[in-house]
């Protein structure tokens, strides 16, 4: 099984490079034009992103292209790639009625996801034209070594920095992690279409001491950050922090950084992060209506929360914070137990005290 892999990871950069010269050069001028108005020079090389030209398997086969001696060398390589590994690759899938490979990210930008050692194992696409019937974004399906889970965009890179970085910005998109990359942002990944999962966290965990998730400021991304947190909070620990940071005007942080650049994100970012326990209660909180039964089913959820945190000594103050909270609800039923506590506490004298300790 080892073996397949290492032949398919080694099949992904060949199908990259092919994406890439079959553009012709009416559709390299309207795409790079495209990807300038994004990104950077730099930013188009460090990332490696590519453009998915909708028929190249048509002109891979043209009488046109047959004399290139780039084609032909690539024809020689891909020889030794049966259609089983081309499939399991993930970048094509096949048409049972025209029975021949089609590839799916056709007419996209491409954004090449790598494994922890650079190797590329999956892509991204975004579509360069508004299309009602088609995703903006897409990844690749999950294959025998691309788990959309156990993976982040950018990590490879992130982690190198580590060293002089002690925090990493989680993000949503790929936009977002270019955006702050062009920025001198480069401590910066992104989760991969799904749900974050304790996983990621996990492995962000082996190279930062703090994690900020910056989602989205829309409502779809503030739902993402809560379903984050409540997966996140499980894998926190003494010496790892979790905060998240929601930025101002439905922005996400992309649109941020370009308009008001990096200094004023990271001046941002450090005045209004939120610590994950926090954040958690607060959204439950805000929720809770002035009634007895709303009251309970808060209680129960946030102490739901806390009980999920693996590592005891962090469950133990996330739960005394959570009950401390809890109390301020019912003040007269705290204060009349602190008094009964207070009536019926025997206090010893200083002299009783002193006999005991010579005593013993």
């Amino acid at each position: 099984m080892g073996k397949i892999i290492q032949k398919i990871i080694k099949l992904m950069p060949l199908v990259l490079f092919f994406m890439l010269i079959f553009v012709d050069r009416e559709d390299k001028m309207q795409v790079f034009g495209f990807l300038f108005l994004l990104f950077t020079y730099t930013i188009i090389l460090v990332s490696r992103i590519l453009y998915a030209k909708k028929v190249w398997h048509k002109e891979f086969n043209d009488e046109n292209y047959a004399k290139d001696e780039s084609i032909l060398k690539m024809k020689d390589l891909i020889k030794k790639f049966d259609k089983k590994d081309i499939n399991n690759s993930g970048i094509f899938y096949h048409d049972e009625k025209k029975q021949k490979y089609i590839n799916r990210f056709r007419d996209r930008i491409i954004f090449p996801i790598n494994n922890i050692s650079g190797d590329v194992i999956a892509i991204g696409g975004r579509a360069i034209k508004e299309n009602n019937y088609l995703a903006k974004y897409i990844n690749s399906p999950e294959t025998q070594f691309f788990k959309k889970g156990s993976n982040l965009y950018n990590l490879d890179k992130s982690r190198k920095i580590s060293n002089k970085a002690d925090e990493v910005y989680l993000v949503e998109g790929y936009m977002d992690v270019i955006g702050l990359y062009k920025n001198n942002i480069k401590n910066v990944v992104a989760n991969l279409g799904t749900a974050l999962t304790p996983k990621q966290i996990s492995i962000l965990n082996q190279y930062f001491n703090k994690i900020i998730i910056c989602f989205d400021g829309d409502e779809s991304g503030y739902k993402a950050a809560l379903r984050a947190a409540e997966n996140s909070i499980i894998e926190l620990k003494p010496e790892k922090k979790i905060y998240f940071l929601f930025l101002p005007n439905k922005q996400d942080p992309d649109s941020y950084v370009k308009e008001f650049g990096k200094d004023k994100f990271l001046e941002f970012s450090n005045q209004n992060t939120i610590e994950i326990h926090k954040f958690i209660f607060n959204h439950y909180y805000k929720g809770m209506d002035d009634n007895p039964s709303s009251k309970a089913i808060f209680e129960k959820k946030i102490k739901s929360v806390a009980y999920t945190i693996k590592d005891e000594y962090i469950k133990k103050y996330v739960l005394d914070y959570y009950l401390d909270e809890i109390a301020k609800l019912s003040p007269n039923l705290n204060s009349n137990r602190n008094s009964k506590y207070s009536q019926n506490k025997n206090t010893k004298s200083l002299k009783s005290t002193q006999k005991y300790y010579n005593e013993t």
